[in-house]
């Protein structure tokens, strides 16, 4: 740690322990100074006091390991040169510009760094309240902090109040492990369009970035990544309540890379904001890996694409795996009059594709991908996706996680709220997912697929589409509570009710199989599921609502169940398994319909048909079998009489005047 402002002073002034060259500047001075060799010396520039040199010269030149160097006034570079610098890798630098109490203290360089630190053996720690300034006169990349060659030991302390800012060039650029601690102000400025960040990692792996203040760049905010595939990179940033980074013509966070050797961890309270203005301008970007905890802001307000390159998308968060968990917003704007661009929420994929048959494509993922949505949290697409995943198949799982009183919102009229991709995914949600604005909620891709509804606050709003892989719907509401859904169900092989009040009311395609094994279905409207769905009655109710005249391709019972029939009856194509011993109880008979269960065929011989009449009962009429020519029907027409056919099959196959006269009870 360094020395106390009032000890290091008090050195200054001639203590017993001061080396031969320590310096003192309590007036206008314009000689070099240097902390020498012998070790431990310090200097001072005092309160109102300035050092100011021209030319190349090193206002002030660190040679000694241990050198304390404090700043009360000002210390200027005119020419060329650099305000401070270490040209020998010394250890234990400490340099200090203002104080708690004195803010106005200021090193500036008209166009080098302020100060560099050049060898890597080198440690140092600066502390700064005031201002370090790089003008950067002929936009040569001067920093205002430069400490990217040392993997020793090095800090900036960077105090409420203080600024380091650096025009055309990085503001900050730590060293390898290097932490940077800001509550202040750090800015980099870009007028022409370079590559001007707030703090730029180069590929210094290890840094740490803690930030309660302004991190602001000309183009990234905060920047670094691999040197190469085989290089480990790996850096860590938390921005707190109220805190903000920002890119100007770029990234919130940009962390360049190739694979999954690359990680950033992020916690965010506060915001993390990129824009772009003539390209790309994404919150969080990162070509690796990443662990983001976000309850604050993370978004991208604009991205920018010629015309003849596609479109630009401007993107909340852009990943290649990890986790992300949200309690905050995470979205992805436009501004407005750009028609080149769409927002979107969160993307998970690999880098660009240059080059080779592929171009033009994403590479798949580096690692398995999920995302928690807490309650409170918002995904968004503006204009696009919330969750998109593209890229090639890559082994990887994605997993989305919307919790209850969290919302998942898509916008614009082409894609779904949620679009996967290449690899497995698994999407539950307790909460909101919202795709009204292009009519699709979830659009799953060609892996094998999982989704899942549940709990008492789900709400869908759009169609659900399984894609061209393998998709299993799920839909768990728990007892005592219920979900209603208006839209459609497609490509999927099966949905399955477990448990609550379901209702589906939209007019779904998917010709896979309809479970009931808890809770119960409402069908409500006529013909809502395919007439090629199987239905699998394995322990739970289904009520038809005013869904006269539904078909199903075959019927399954495996567990006691139930039918409430409501309005109308259930056609069949054939039968499925029908297991020993299982019962099912019709129930909500109006009348005496024309039927309430007629399959295709006649099945006056078949077993499994047979079984299936036994298990059957209703609360109030015996149950009769009739054959028209094209059905085999089950119904309660207490007056019709029966076919011979009829009469034969009741009487010889089913036992039917004893054993359907006996009333059965409905599941619970």
């Amino acid at each position: 740690m360094f020395k106390p402002l009032a000890l290091a002073l008090a050195l200054a002034l001639g203590s017993a322990g001061a080396s031969a060259t320590p310096f003192l500047i309590t007036t206008p001075s314009t000689a070099a100074q240097v902390l020498g060799t012998a070790g431990g010396e310090t200097g001072t520039v005092a309160q109102g006091a300035s050092l100011t040199v021209a030319g190349s010269t090193v206002a002030v030149g660190i040679t000694g390991n241990n050198a304390v160097l404090n700043n009360l006034g000002s210390i200027v570079q005119t020419g060329s040169g650099r305000a401070i610098r270490d040209n020998r890798g010394v250890s234990g630098l400490v340099v200090n510009n203002g104080s708690s109490t004195n803010r106005a203290a200021l090193i500036r360089t008209a166009d080098a760094d302020v100060i560099q630190m050049n060898v890597p053996a080198a440690s140092v720690t600066l502390n700064n309240y005031g201002t370090l300034l790089s003008l950067n006169a002929s936009n040569g990349g001067a920093q205002a902090v430069d400490f990217a060659s040392v993997t020793g030991a090095n800090v900036v302390n960077n105090y409420a109040g203080g600024v380091l800012q650096a025009n055309e060039a990085d503001a900050v650029r730590p060293g390898a492990n290097g932490v940077v601690n800001n509550a202040g102000t750090i800015r980099s400025s870009a007028a022409t369009g370079g590559g001007s960040d707030g703090v730029d990692g180069q590929n210094n792996s290890g840094i740490v970035v803690a930030n309660s203040g302004l991190i602001q760049g000309g183009r990234h905010g905060i920047t670094g990544g691999q040197l190469d595939s085989a290089s480990a990179f790996s850096m860590t940033v938390t921005n707190t309540a109220g805190a903000t980074i920002a890119g100007s013509n770029g990234s919130g966070l940009n962390i360049d890379g190739f694979n999954g050797r690359q990680v950033l961890t992020v916690v965010n309270g506060g915001t993390i904001v990129g824009a772009g203005v003539s390209g790309d301008g994404d919150g969080i970007d990162v070509d690796g890996i990443a662990n983001i905890t976000n309850s604050g802001v993370i978004r991208s307000t604009n991205a920018v694409e010629p015309a003849s390159a596609g479109l630009a998308y401007s993107e909340g968060i852009s990943v290649g795996g990890g986790r992300i968990v949200n309690s905050g917003t995470i979205e992805g704007l436009v501004a407005a009059g750009n028609a080149n661009a769409v927002g979107r929420g969160i993307t998970l994929a690999g880098n660009d594709i240059a080059g080779g048959a592929q171009a033009g494509t994403r590479e798949g993922l580096y690692g398995n991908a999920a995302i928690v949505n807490q309650a409170g949290g918002t995904i968004r697409g503006q204009s696009d996706s919330a969750i998109v995943a593209v890229g090639a198949a890559s082994g990887f799982t994605v997993t989305i996680d919307n919790n209850a009183g969290a919302l998942i919102l898509g916008g614009g009229s082409a894609n779904a709220a949620i679009k996967a991709g290449a690899d497995n995914t698994i999407v539950t949600n307790a909460g909101t997912i919202d795709g009204s604005s292009s009519g699709k909620a979830i659009q799953m891709g060609s892996g094998t697929n999982r989704i899942v509804i549940q709990g008492g606050a789900a709400r869908v709003l759009g169609a659900i589409d399984g894609g061209s892989g393998s998709t299993g719907v799920v839909i768990d509401a728990g007892a005592g509570h219920a979900f209603a859904y208006a839209g459609a169900i497609s490509n999927v092989n099966s949905v399955e009710i477990r448990s609550g009040d379901v209702t589906l009311s939209g007019k779904s395609s998917y010709g896979g199989a309809t479970i009931l094994s808890g809770g119960a279905l409402t069908l409500d409207g006529a013909d809502r599921i395919a007439a090629d769905s199987a239905l699998v009655l394995a322990g739970g109710l289904l009520k038809l609502g005013g869904a006269g005249g539904q078909g199903f391709a075959s019927l399954s019972l495996t567990d006691d169940s139930g039918i409430d029939f409501g309005v109308g009856g259930l056609t069949f194509g054939g039968l499925g398994e029908i297991a020993a011993g299982k019962t099912l109880a019709l129930s909500g008979i109006l009348g005496t319909p024309d039927y309430l269960l007629r399959f295709a065929g006649d099945l006056a011989g078949d077993s499994a048909f047979q079984a299936l009449v036994r298990a059957a009962s209703t609360d109030r009429l015996p149950l009769r079998v009739s054959f028209d020519g094209t059905y085999t029907r089950v119904n309660v027409n207490a007056g019709e009489v029966p076919e011979p056919a009829s009469v034969a099959l009741v009487l010889g196959g089913l036992g039917l005047l004893g054993a359907m006269g006996r009333r059965r009870k409905q599941p619970a």
